[in-house]
């Protein structure tokens, strides 16, 4: 294996606890009441039918670190915040996952529907799905830098610090996720909702 990886049909448990935390709940200060908790259990177990993730990595040579941003061999990375992160990396895996769009078509219906908690509850299911897509990449990437003597930053994504989202159609063609059906919209949203990109950094342990 490299981390060069490209994944349809990711087995996606949905931890009913994340989808809570999504929904507002503070371990310890708040608690989502029984009756929602019931409902969580019913819509994962639909929501297995609107689910298809898929991820997609690559990884490049960092050709120039400064303090203000990286350059790959692939894109720039501006920034003084995943400067730092990077420092120590001799690479960086550019990942991009997704869940599909079909979750989100079934959230529009509940919403047209005026099932708007339904709708809410199924939106943190997917949430949590589109998260969970992540640690599987990233944990799959962790067992190849491992094997190969190696170890990874923790996964940064556009908008976190002052990482810009306006190289969200970059960080798409760099990692495959534009393979996958992974669009931007002019405001940097991703399309389908459900996807998230990051960049991990390789360094020598």
């Amino acid at each position: 294996m490299s981390f060069d990886i490209f994944l349809r049909n990711i087995p996606i448990r949905i931890k009913t606890d994340e989808v809570r935390r999504y929904l507002g709940e503070y371990r310890g200060i708040t608690v989502v009441p029984e009756r929602i908790n019931a409902i969580i259990k019913k819509l994962s177990a639909i929501s297995r039918a609107f689910i298809n993730a898929s991820a997609s990595s690559r990884a490049f040579k960092i050709a120039l670190w400064s303090e203000d941003g990286v350059e790959t061999e692939a894109m720039s990375l501006p920034g003084r915040d995943i400067s730092k992160l990077l420092k120590e990396a001799s690479e960086v895996i550019f990942c991009a996952t997704t869940i599909g769009s079909r979750l989100e078509k079934k959230i529009n219906e509940l919403l047209e529907e005026k099932r708007t908690l339904e709708a809410m509850i199924l939106d943190a299911i997917g949430s949590t799905a589109a998260d969970t897509a992540m640690d599987y990449l990233n944990n799959l990437l962790k067992a190849e830098a491992t094997r190969r003597r190696l170890t990874l930053t923790r996964r940064y994504s556009p908008g976190y610090g002052d990482l810009p989202l306006s190289i969200q159609g970059n960080l798409l063609r760099a990692s495959g996720g534009d393979k996958l059906g992974i669009k931007v919209s002019p405001s940097y949203t991703l399309i389908p909702k459900k996807s998230v990109t990051a960049v991990i950094g390789v360094m020598k342990i």
